[in-house]
């Protein structure tokens, strides 16, 4: 297991470019007391990125797996993206539907995620085959039409 994600070192590696949404660290009993990054984040903001959360990776290559996986929790059900941009400078997005008030797993198969149909950054290698040997960071956004909160576990590449 690798681990892209821990938030051991506090919010020095967690960040948003949007003041009104608020990011805090709690432990939670019911992931054995692990720390978790809460997310209290305002209606969309009408700015494609106005409520992207990102986490720079504590262990950029994450060629040892075959998947993202993490613990996510809602206040209500709600669409979560995911994206990275691997070493080719591809932007990559996947989408997670959560239920709302539990926790539950969520994995992201290196295999089944495609690039952004919305967004790729200039210079990125498009059509080349995803390579996540060397990823600086990891971003994820809700995706619904109200304000909420959810809280996410450590980020990991597993088997």
């Amino acid at each position: 297991m690798v681990v892209i994600q821990s938030y051991s070192a506090g919010l020095g590696a967690v960040r948003t470019a949007n003041a009104d949404m608020k990011l805090s660290l709690e432990r939670d009993g019911a992931l054995a007391g692990d720390t978790v990054l809460t997310v209290d984040y305002p209606a969309p903001t009408g700015t494609p990125a106005g409520r992207d959360v990102w986490c720079d990776a504590e262990n950029t290559d994450w060629s040892a797996g075959k998947a993202i996986s993490f613990q996510i929790k809602a206040d209500h059900p709600m669409r979560l993206s995911m994206s990275f941009i691997d070493r080719n400078g591809v932007a990559y997005t996947s989408w997670v539907d959560v239920a709302g008030n539990t926790w539950q797993p969520a994995r992201i198969a290196f295999d089944a995620i495609r690039p952004n149909p919305y967004f790729q950054p200039p210079g990125a290698k498009k059509g080349a085959p995803i390579d996540v040997s060397e990823v600086a960071r990891i971003g994820f956004a809700p995706q619904d039409q109200a304000a909420g909160r959810f809280a996410i576990s450590r980020l990991v590449v597993v088997d």
